[in-house]
């Protein structure tokens, strides 16, 4: 079974012949970077740099997807009048200012074409799905609606008007739906199928459920409804230490990604098995950064025998892997998931 066959089984919730590997943004790009002799920086400008950048992180780990988008968490943000800077080594771009507050009546929806660094990754995504040629799919990457106006115009000052200019915090969310509508529009148009949204604001570390679902969760639903309408399938990320996984699932996504270390199988197979497809995210933070490949295949395991044999499962880190996560140690995901997850 090629690998789009096989992601996509797992996400319509049919049995593949194994448990897919899911890759997400640009993780331990060290490796990426060193076996290319290409730079970040450049593939912030170049669609053809970032698709290649994008395909090597394919090639030499072997995952089951390749994704067209960083793990910046800034690009939508820079596109609605956040500057960023880039950092002296090459690396992710770095906020120089924010939109403030008194200007936040200028913020307004806007085409990710017409914008000279979020078009790149959307180029890059056609590039790609050219070479593929439907063997690997290309999975399209947004931030929530959130995350991008904490980008816009910081966390503080986001979290503090919800509580004090909620009109305000709605016209930002507002524009940054309408974008990312735009969006949907764009990656569906060059052939996409799917799209990773990051909305790791959903936590009560950040807010109380209440706020999120008055704010966060009612901006997602109407971006995840208008992708839908398109006929994308959509992962909704969380790598939250106190996530609202529950109430993310209410919103109909095609699949949930969660960091293992914060929630308990038990209460996930009982909530989502049969209904949403669940990436099972193994810790990134210490276990597969620090942890040894008998730690890595232990945890392999258990998520495997916990989902018993059921489909909808796929297996990911917990969120994008630390620029120098040790290669042997990605392997030895990968090796463990093939070994566990091939189905009889």
């Amino acid at each position: 079974m090629i690998s789009a066959d096989r992601f996509h089984s797992a996400l319509d919730l049919s049995l593949p012949d194994r448990v897919p590997l899911f890759y997400q943004h640009l993780g331990a790009a060290k490796w990426v970077l060193q076996s290319t002799g290409l730079r970040m920086h450049d593939g912030f400008h170049d669609p053809e740099i970032f698709s290649r950048i994008s395909m090597a992180a394919y090639d030499l780990y072997g995952f089951d997807n390749v994704m067209a988008g960083w793990g910046d968490i800034m690009v939508e943000a820079q596109a609605h009048g956040m500057t960023w800077r880039f950092p002296e080594r090459d690396f992710y771009p770095r906020v120089d200012e924010y939109v403030p507050m008194s200007d936040i009546d200028k913020i307004h929806a806007v085409d990710p074409m017409d914008d000279r660094f979020w078009s790149v990754p959307i180029e890059a995504a056609e590039i790609m799905t050219k070479r593929y040629r439907g063997e690997v799919p290309v999975i399209g990457c947004i931030n929530a609606p959130m995350l991008i106006a904490s980008e816009i115009i910081g966390l503080e000052h986001l979290l503090m008007g919800c509580l004090t200019e909620p009109s305000a915090v709605d016209h930002v969310l507002s524009a940054v739906t309408e974008s990312s509508e735009a969006y949907g529009e764009r990656i569906s148009d060059i052939g996409l199928e799917d799209v990773f949204i990051e909305n790791g604001t959903a936590g009560n570390e950040l807010m109380d459920l209440d706020t999120y679902e008055r704010f966060d969760r009612k901006y997602l639903r109407i971006g995840a409804d208008s992708f839908h309408q398109k006929g994308l399938r959509t992962i909704i990320h969380n790598c939250s230490a106190e996530p609202f996984w529950k109430s993310q699932s209410e919103i109909g996504p095609t699949a949930i990604h969660l960091n293992l270390r914060f929630v308990r199988m038990e209460e996930i197979t009982s909530d989502l098995k049969s209904n949403v497809a669940f990436i099972a995210g193994i810790d990134h933070t210490d276990l597969l950064l620090n942890g040894t490949r008998e730690d890595i295949d232990k945890s392999v395991r258990e998520t495997m025998a916990a989902w018993d044999g059921d489909p909808g499962l796929i297996i990911g880190p917990g969120c994008e892997f630390p620029y120098k996560t040790p290669r042997e140690n990605i392997l030895a995901l990968k090796e463990c998931t093939i070994e566990h997850g091939t189905y009889l």
